[in-house]
């Protein structure tokens, strides 16, 4: 079976550029196309998409709330953020969305579907100048804070294994399925290693994963 893929782009030379691309490849099919967030909403809904490819700037909302809206419907559903736009606070917004991937506009044809390889086996998956500024900054940091680094607490296996999920778009619902536990238990595993690490958002979670290594990337 054939995993069905929705394009969600206002501008219809790229969208046709993605088309052809994936038209390639026998695992793939598309299923439907947008320009607008809303329009996303109504594919979405009626295609029953696995994966959205989807860019950031909309003409009537952003692609990452329309992101946040697909997922309350399709909550099994991959989304791939395309976009022109590296700002960090973005890519945070687009993990914190429940995205998957995060690939700039400027990527090849090849790492677009590279992309969309990685994250249907259930990996996080960021191009590669989106992950080196995220691990830039925390050089930075560590250079520039006057006093040592406080030692990372120790993590058992079961915490690491959340942390690999949750890095990789995995929703609690999802979590819970994996791990055979009550949804309402990996939302308090989550909450428990948030405080841990003390991070305050699944994006601060993410960003520990790939410094320590933990993301697979």
């Amino acid at each position: 079976m054939k995993v069905k893929v929705l394009l969600v782009d206002d501008h219809a030379f790229l969208r046709n550029g993605l088309k052809l691309a994936i038209a390639e490849q026998k695992t793939l099919t598309i299923v439907g196309e947008a320009s607008t967030g809303a329009a996303a909403l109504e594919q979405a809904a009626n295609a029953s998409p696995d994966l959205i490819i989807m860019d950031v700037h909309l003409p009537d909302m952003s692609g990452l709330e329309a992101t946040r809206r697909i997922l309350e419907i399709r909550p099994y559903a991959k989304v791939v953020v395309f976009s022109a736009d590296e700002a960090r606070s973005l890519v945070d917004e687009a993990l914190e969305a429940g995205a998957c991937g995060y690939i700039c506009k400027q990527s090849s044809v090849e790492e677009v579907l590279e992309a969309i390889e990685i994250v249907l086996t259930g990996k996080l998956y960021l191009s590669p100048r989106v992950s080196a500024a995220i691990l830039e900054d925390y050089r930075k940091q560590l250079v520039e804070e006057p006093e040592p680094a406080p030692a990372q607490p120790a993590l058992s296996d079961r915490e690491k294994e959340l942390l690999k999920l949750i890095s990789n778009g995995y929703r609690n619902k999802e979590i819970a399925d994996q791990l055979k536990i009550s949804t309402k238990s990996a939302e308090t595993y989550r909450s428990r290693l948030m405080k841990k690490l003390h991070c305050s958002s699944t994006a601060a979670l993410v960003r520990y994963a790939i410094r320590e290594g933990i993301a697979a990337l």
